[in-house]
C-alpha cells in the first residue's frame, strides 16, 4: 500500500517555516522593547512629578505645577497618536511580509507537487 507513494524532497519546506519564525521573533521583540522603554520613561515621570508635587507649597507653585502638566499631556497625545500611526504601519507591513512568506511556502509546495507527479 504504501510502496506506490510518491516520493518528495521535503527539505525545502523548513525554510518559508524558519522565516516566520525569525519574523515573529524580531517583531515580538521589538515590541517588547518598545513596551520596556515606555513603561521605564512613564516610571521616571511618576517619580519626577511626585518629588514635584511634594514640594509644591503655595498656589502659585501648584498652578504652575497643573499648567505644566497639561500641556506634557497635550503633547503625549500627539505623541501617541504618531505612535499609532507607526505601530499601524508597521503592523501593515508585518502581514504583507506574512502574507510574501505563506505565498513562497505553497509555491514551494506546488513545485514539489508538480515534480513528485
Amino acid at each position: 500500500m504504501f510502496k506506490n507513494l510518491p516520493t518528495a524532497d521535503f527539505s525545502a519546506f523548513g525554510a518559508p517555516v524558519q522565516k516566520l519564525i525569525e519574523l515573529n521573533t524580531a517583531t515580538m521583540t521589538k515590541a517588547f522593547e518598545l513596551q520596556k522603554a515606555a513603561i521605564e520613561k512613564q516610571i521616571a515621570q511618576s517619580q519626577a512629578d511626585f518629588k514635584a508635587v511634594s514640594e509644591i507649597k503655595n498656589p502659585e507653585a501648584l498652578t504652575s505645577f497643573v499648567t505644566a502638566k497639561s500641556e506634557e499631556a497635550k503633547k503625549n497625545l500627539e505623541t501617541l497618536k504618531a505612535d499609532a500611526q507607526v505601530a499601524a504601519e508597521s503592523t501593515k507591513a508585518y502581514f504583507t511580509e506574512v502574507q510574501a512568506i505563506l505565498t513562497e511556502s505553497k509555491d514551494v509546495f506546488v513545485n514539489a507537487a508538480k515534480k513528485t507527479a
